[in-house]
């Protein structure tokens, strides 16, 4: 019986650790928040106009472009990298959830027993 609560109680929530460490880093890595970040201000697809010896308008449309470009990359970054936050966390808080139901499942099972005879001598 002892080894049974030292499995519950210390070794399996170590494991359960484990997994939920390693759930929260594939989503977080699986939205590629790292690269995003070291890349949110480049163009869109690398889509980035050269022109040599253009005109002013000519330069000044290439340039445009390239902002917009810019513009583009950044917010589907931005919201890339926002939703791959927001996953990670609910994930993060879900799984320490279950961890702690884990910790209190046995408690919970007790009670519910002793409810239920109580109900049944009751009435």
């Amino acid at each position: 019986m002892i080894t049974y609560f030292y499995w519950w109680y210390f070794e399996e929530p170590l494991i359960l650790w484990r997994a939920a460490k390693i759930i929260t880093k594939k989503i977080f890595f699986s939205f590629s928040v790292p690269v995003l970040l070291r890349t949110l201000f480049d163009p869109w697809k690398r889509d980035v106009a050269y022109v040599e010896n253009a005109s002013l308008q000519e330069l000044f449309n290439i340039w445009l472009g390239n902002l917009i470009s810019r513009i583009v990359g950044f917010v589907v970054r931005f919201f890339t990298i926002l939703i791959g936050f927001i996953l990670t966390m609910i994930s993060f808080v879900i799984l320490l959830a279950f961890i702690l139901a884990w910790f209190l499942m046995p408690i919970i099972i007790i009670l519910l027993i002793i409810n239920g005879v109580a109900a049944i001598f009751n009435g």
